[in-house]
């Protein structure tokens, strides 16, 4: 397998409504949505508002949303998007009013200072910032500035006092994001913004089930929850569902930035879509990684190949499902994930919907079993 990049995304001749201008909305609306793991609620609506008609819709219990887009033909394929993003709970309250957190689903300290957060009280969204310590305050004995741990920030939204917090709606166990608003770049095709893992991954998915709809395919759509805290909400998923193959749409670790060896960088923007062969949770099926390139370049979609060393998806919980179902991970590229701001160029989630589009078009009956391991 090789990547294929000498066409660029944006000469894509997509195959549904879904320019460059409605995906750039798409996106954006759903970046700007505030779900850190277990508080999905925003992240849901917008795809059940978005998928309205496209099939039937339910909730389970742990907060997974799927759409069940029945039809007669063909093996029954699900589409995965997680729609949790890294953030922080409230831990405990100061008595003069600042706020302890914990962070849910990894993140470098050195991100995190002086940021704007918005906590999601229950009366409603309260706006803050990170503490940060001057550096004439942070001075050690070597004259440099000392690394803080999530345990010693700590969080101000302006409160006088542990009174006035709680009467604002906020106790132990309130939900923090990121405070930030998408925007377009100037080139015009990158958007930087927050949770772009894995909103770049549910813009896709909705889009690949309004290119489907009305077809006559056995498809399933998951918005899952607290990937970021484990695979949990694709646990649940793949064990209520009788699925026969896996497309998991993410957003995959960029390493084409400054101090990476970019000689052999896998996920490069601009680049196309990255189809992963291996992460330490999940090995791909070689026939279904081999099959998902040849229709890439039968349909001149551009696409880049990756084999991580680590990291990990929901492809780890529902390649183990039944008696194993064949998984496979696309994603565009993204810059700086779980951090505040993340960057993606919005031609390789073209073509991660593309392919999806592509490969669940071309997956007949024999060409699954084709896929599948052998006796000769």
């Amino acid at each position: 397998m090789k990547s294929r990049s000498s066409k660029k995304a944006g000469q894509l001749e997509t195959s549904q409504p879904g320019t460059l201008p409605e995906t750039i909305d798409l996106l954006s609306r759903l970046s700007a949505a505030h779900a850190i793991p277990g508080f999905e609620d925003e992240v849901r609506a917008i795809l059940h508002q978005e998928l309205s008609g496209a099939g039937k819709a339910s909730v389970d219990r742990m907060g997974n949303y799927h759409l069940r887009m029945k039809g007669k033909a063909g093996p029954h394929i699900g589409i995965d998007c997680h729609m949790d993003e890294v953030g922080f709970m409230v831990q405990s309250i100061t008595p003069d009013g600042f706020l302890r957190l914990v962070d849910l689903g990894g993140w470098s300290t050195l991100t995190l200072s002086a940021q704007p957060m918005v906590v999601l009280g229950s009366k409603g969204k309260i706006h803050g910032a990170m503490g940060s310590v001057p550096p004439h305050f942070n001075r050690g004995k070597s004259g440099g500035e000392s690394i803080p741990t999530v345990t010693d920030l700590h969080l101000d939204i302006g409160a006088r006092d542990a009174a006035e917090v709680r009467a604002w709606g906020i106790v132990p166990g309130t939900a923090v994001c990121p405070d930030v608003q998408p925007r377009l770049m100037h080139n015009g095709s990158r958007l930087i913004g927050k949770a772009l893992d894995n909103r770049v991954g549910c813009a896709a998915a909705i889009q690949v089930a309004r290119a489907l709809q009305g077809d006559d395919f056995n498809l399933s759509v998951f918005g899952t929850v607290q990937e970021e805290g484990g695979l949990r909400g694709a646990e649940v998923t793949r064990n209520s569902t009788d699925l026969d193959l896996m497309i998991v749409m993410e957003g995959s670790p960029a390493d084409d930035t400054p101090g990476q060896l970019t000689s052999s960088s896998q996920g490069i923007l601009g680049r196309g879509v990255q189809i992963r062969c291996y992460d330490p949770t999940h090995i791909t099926n070689p026939r279904l990684a081999q099959w998902s390139c040849k229709i890439a370049d039968s349909f001149n979609i551009p696409y880049q190949v990756a084999v991580r060393r680590t990291g990990g998806t929901n492809a780890g919980k529902y390649h183990l499902g039944a008696q194993g179902i064949p998984t496979i991970v696309l994603a565009p590229p993204v810059r700086y994930i779980h951090s505040h701001l993340s960057i993606v160029e919005i031609n390789d989630l073209i073509a991660t919907r593309e392919l999806a589009i592509a490969m669940i078009r071309s997956l007949d009956d024999q060409t699954y079993r084709e896929l599948l391991p052998s006796l000769g």
